[in-house]
């Protein structure tokens, strides 16, 4: 009798050999060829272009009209993307008297004004130009924010940017240092600025959200 096929094993049903094999061969390949590891890195991008979506399409500046609505259309009202075009950035600024929505607060410049002190005989003189900007803000979303003068900036047309003035801000009337922000509650005060007269003429106010969604200009009307 003739020895059976060399690497033959009669004992073991080859379906099952070939069925074993290639489990083996699918669980010892790496796991960045492995197909589920690619749907989780699918889903994983998809999430990151829907986020990144929603946060620019909400919470760029948008113009709001005087009816109290927030603009969203057109080269004067712009997109709401944040886009150059759009009203608020910093190639459009708006004016004041206008209003302007960033992340949920709305800003309204009501007048600004320049002195050399202010606070009266016994408060702070200017090193150059105080600019007192008067500033309506309203928080339109259901919880309380808070509101510092730290997120507003005075920008120059060469880019130079103020911050708000200490001794300016202690002594006007009104400041807007620290501000609650209950919902729809509009809240107005000031903003103080130490600014070189040579750098008053085009200036524009920003404020910034303090999360990072974007800021929003409104031109100062100064010459």
């Amino acid at each position: 009798m003739s020895d059976p096929t060399p690497g033959f094993d009669p004992g073991v049903n080859p379906k099952a050999a070939a069925k074993a094999a290639k489990a083996y061969a699918k669980a010892s390949r790496p796991w960045y060829r492995k197909k589920r590891w690619w749907l989780l890195a699918a889903v994983v991008v998809i999430v990151i272009i829907v986020v990144a979506t929603n946060n620019g399409g909400s919470d760029g500046p948008k113009k709001v009209d005087t009816a109290g609505s927030a603009s969203t259309g057109g080269s004067e009202s712009g997109s709401s993307t944040g886009g150059s075009d759009t009203a608020g950035t910093e190639k459009n600024p708006i004016k004041v008297g206008e209003t302007v929505e960033l992340a949920g607060t709305r800003y309204t410049v009501k007048k600004v004004d320049t002195t050399s002190k202010v606070g009266g005989d016994f408060g702070a003189k200017a090193d150059g130009k105080f600019v007192v900007v008067t500033l309506t803000i309203e928080n339109m979303k259901n919880e309380t924010k808070t509101f510092s003068e730290s997120a507003a900036k005075l920008v120059a047309t060469d880019g130079t940017q103020y911050s708000t003035d200490d001794d300016g801000s202690i002594f006007a009337d009104n400041s807007l240092i620290l501000a609650d922000m209950q919902p729809q509650l509009p809240k107005t005060g000031v903003l103080v600025f130490d600014v070189p007269p040579s750098k008053l003429a085009g200036a524009k106010l920003k404020v910034s959200d303090l999360f990072g969604k974007g800021d929003a200009y409104v031109d100062l009307g100064l010459k």
